[in-house]
C-alpha cells in the first residue's frame, strides 16, 4: 500500500512528471505547456472540491515555469553548463528566504505532504537551523561553481554533475554529526514543556531556547505566596540572577521540568528554595506573564505558614516577612520585581482575606 504522505506528494509531482514525458517526446515548449495546464487544472480541482485556494502549489508551480522558461531561453551547451547554476541559484533563494524571513517557502511547498505531522516550536527552530546551513553550504558551492565555469572550464561539467551528488552527500553526512553533537551537549541541559495558553503542552524544548527575546515561547512556572501574620514571606534573589537581580520577589517560584505535574513542581521548588513541605496548597489562579526574556504561563498558589523558613542560599539571597503595610507603601519603587507586584495586585484581596490569626 502507498504511504499517505507519497499519495499526498503525487499530485504536486505530475506536472513535474508531464514536463520530462512531453519534453522527451515533443520537445521543451510542449512540455512546458502541458506541466502548467496540469498545474493549473490541480489548482481549480483543489479550489472546487475543498473550497479552499491550495496555495502550497504554487511554489513548485513557480518553480516549474521558471525551469521551463530557462530552458527555452538556452540551448545546448549552454544550457547543460548553466542548468546547474540556475538550480543552485533557485535553491539558494528559497533556502535563504525559509531560513531568513518570516516565510518559509520549503515548508510551505512541503507542508501539503505531511498535513498530519505536527512540530512544534523546538523542531520548527532546529529545522530553521539546518535551513541556514544549507544557505551558507550552499552559497559556497555556488561561488566555487562560478568560479570554476571561468577559470576551468573543463571541470564544470563535474561540478554540475557527480559534484553536486557528492555536494548533497557531503552535506548530509556533515549535518548528521553536527545534530548528534548538539544532541550529546543537550542531554545534560534542563529541558522545560512548552504550553498553550490554555495549559496543553505541544513540546518541550531546552532551556537556553526558551529564554530568549526573539522567541520567549510560552512555558509554565509555578509561583507559591507564603502567608503569615499580616503579610507575605518574600524571598531577595540573588544579584548574579540574570532576570531582576538584588529585587524581592514571590516566596517560590520555578519551571516545571518535562512531564513534571504542576502539583510535583510546586512541592519540589518549595522544598529546594525554602525547605518547605507543601500542605493543601489553595491555587489562586494562572495568568500569563511576559518580560523582555521569556513568557510564562504562571499557576499561582498560597499557603499559609507560621515560623521560620530556611532559604537555600545557592538559589536565594534570604528572605523575610513583610507586612502588608510594608508591601503597599514600597510598590513601584523597584524595590520588588514587576512579576511580583502585577501578582500581588491579582490575588491580594484574596491573600489579606486568609490571614493567620
Amino acid at each position: 500500500m502507498i504511504n499517505k504522505n507519497l499519495r499526498s506528494a503525487i499530485p504536486g509531482l505530475l506536472p513535474l512528471a508531464v514536463l520530462i514525458i512531453a519534453e522527451m517526446i515533443w520537445g521543451i515548449t510542449i512540455g512546458l505547456i502541458a506541466a502548467a495546464f496540469l498545474g493549473i487544472t490541480e489548482l481549480t480541482y483543489h479550489l472546487i472540491k475543498n473550497r479552499k485556494f491550495e496555495k502550497a502549489i504554487l511554489p513548485e508551480l513557480g518553480m516549474l515555469m521558471l525551469f521551463g522558461v530557462f530552458a527555452i531561453t538556452l540551448k545546448g551547451d549552454v544550457l547543460e553548463q548553466l542548468m546547474s547554476v540556475f538550480i543552485i541559484a533557485l535553491l539558494l533563494i528559497m533556502t535563504g528566504i525559509s531560513a531568513f524571513s518570516g516565510h518559509n517557502l520549503l515548508m510551505a511547498s512541503a507542508g501539503r505532504y505531511f498535513k498530519g505531522v505536527k512540530m512544534g516550536h523546538w523542531e520548527l527552530y532546529q529545522m530553521q537551523k539546518t535551513m541556514q546551513f544549507l544557505f551558507w553550504f550552499l552559497l559556497g558551492y555556488l561561488v566555487l561553481f562560478i568560479a570554476v565555469f571561468f577559470l576551468a572550464p573543463p571541470f564544470v561539467t563535474f561540478m554540475g554533475g557527480t559534484g553536486l551528488l557528492i555536494l548533497f552527500g557531503a552535506f548530509f553526512i556533515i549535518e548528521i554529526i553536527r545534530k548528534r553533537l548538539i544532541n550529546k551537549k543537550l542531554s545534560h541541559q534542563e529541558w522545560l514543556p512548552l504550553v498553550e495558553e490554555n495549559g496543553n503542552v505541544i513540546g518541550h524544548a531546552p532551556r537556553y531556547a526558551v529564554h530568549h527575546p526573539k522567541r520567549r515561547w510560552l512555558h509554565p512556572v509555578v509561583h507559591l505566596q507564603v502567608i503569615g501574620h499580616n503579610g507575605l514571606w518574600l524571598q531577595k534573589r540573588p544579584l548574579n540572577k540574570l532576570v531582576q537581580p538584588g529585587k524581592w520577589d514571590t516566596a517560590v517560584g520555578g519551571h516545571l521540568s518535562a512531564g513534571e505535574p504542576v502539583e510535583l513542581s510546586l512541592q519540589r521548588e518549595a522544598a529546594e528554595e525554602i525547605g518547605l513541605t507543601i500542605r493543601n496548597p489553595t491555587f489562586l489562579g494562572k495568568y500569563i506573564w511576559e518580560s523582555t526574556l521569556e513568557r510564562e504561563l504562571v499557576f499561582a498558589f498560597a499557603q499559609k505558614h507560621e515560623g521560620q523558613l530556611t532559604p537555600n542560599p545557592e538559589e536565594l539571597d534570604g528572605g523575610r516577612f513583610w507586612s502588608f503595610q510594608e508591601i503597599e507603601s514600597q510598590l513601584g519603587t523597584q524595590v520588588f520585581t514587576p512579576n511580583f507586584e502585577h501578582e500581588y495586585r491579582l490575588f491580594q484581596s484574596f491573600l489579606k482575606r486568609t490571614l493567620v490569626s
